[in-house]
C-alpha cells in the first residue's frame, strides 16, 4: 500500500505567510539603506549650501562697506567744491607723523562733519583742514586739522580711519588733446613744484580673496561753475 504524504492546509498556509514576512522585512530594510543615503545627501547639500551662502553674506557685506566708503568719500569731496563753505580741492603735500611728505587730496571745510565727531581732544574747532590718504596698515585715513589750532603750522595732522581695506589710491587725468583717460599711481607734478589736479579718484579695496576698485569723480572748480 502506497503512503502518499499530505500536507496540512495550515502548515502550508504557514509557509506562505513566514514568505511573505521575509519579503516585507527585505522591503524594510531596502528602504531603511535608500532613507539613509538620502539623508546622508541631504546633509551633504545642506551644509554645502551654508558653506556657499556664508561666502555669499561675506561679500555682499564687503561690497557693502565699499559702497558706504564710495559714498561718503564723494559726498565729502562734493561738499568740499560745492558747499558754502568750501572752497575746492587740490592736490598738495601733507606732513605725518614721522616727518615724511607725500601728496594727498586736500581740501577745507568749516566743519570737520560726522567722521571727526567725538575725535577732537577738547571742543571741536570750525575751518578744518582735510586730506585722504592711505596710510600702511591702517587703510584709507582721513587726516585733519583746524586752522584755528595754536601749533596748526607746526603740528602733524590728526589721523581718522575711513576704511582699513582701502590699500590703494590712483588718480585719473583726461588727457584733451588725445580724448583719453590716464590712470597714474602717483599724481602729476608741474615743474614748479605743484601738483596738477586729478578728474577722478580711483580706491583700491582689498579683504582676502575679495577686491574691488571704483572711482569717484573730484569736483574741478572753474571760473563760474563747477565741473566734474
Amino acid at each position: 500500500m502506497n503512503t502518499r504524504s499530505v500536507r496540512s492546509p495550515a502548515i502550508g498556509l504557514g509557509l506562505q505567510q513566514a514568505g511573505r514576512s521575509a519579503f516585507t522585512l527585505l522591503e524594510m530594510l531596502l528602504a531603511l539603506t535608500l532613507m539613509a543615503a538620502l539623508l546622508v545627501a541631504l546633509n551633504v547639500f545642506v551644509f554645502s549650501m551654508a558653506e556657499v551662502w556664508g561666502q555669499g553674506r561675506d561679500e555682499r557685506l564687503f561690497l557693502q562697506h565699499v559702497r558706504a566708503v564710495v559714498r561718503n568719500v564723494d559726498e565729502t569731496l562734493r561738499r568740499a567744491a560745492l558747499g558754502p563753505e568750501g572752497d575746492g580741492v587740490e592736490m598738495k603735500e601733507v606732513t605725518n607723523d614721522a616727518g615724511q611728505r607725500s601728496p594727498e587730496l586736500c581740501f577745507v571745510l568749516a566743519e570737520g562733519g560726522r567722521l571727526l565727531n567725538g575725535a577732537w581732544p577738547d571742543a571741536p574747532l570750525p575751518d578744518v583742514e582735510l586730506s585722504y590718504g592711505v596710510e600702511e596698515g591702517k587703510g584709507l585715513c582721513l587726516h585733519w586739522k583746524s586752522r584755528l589750532e595754536t601749533r596748526f603750522a607746526d603740528e602733524a595732522p590728526r589721523s581718522t580711519v575711513v576704511s582699513p581695506f582701502v590699500v590703494a589710491l590712483s588718480w585719473d587725468y583726461y588727457d584733451d588733446g588725445f580724448k583719453r583717460w590716464e590712470t597714474l599711481s602717483d599724481p602729476k607734478r608741474e615743474p614748479d613744484g605743484t601738483y596738477t589736479a586729478p578728474r577722478r579718484l580711483r580706491l583700491r579695496f582689498e579683504l582676502g580673496k575679495f577686491n574691488a576698485e571704483r572711482v569717484v569723480m573730484i569736483p574741478q572748480l572753474v571760473e563760474g561753475a563747477t565741473a566734474y
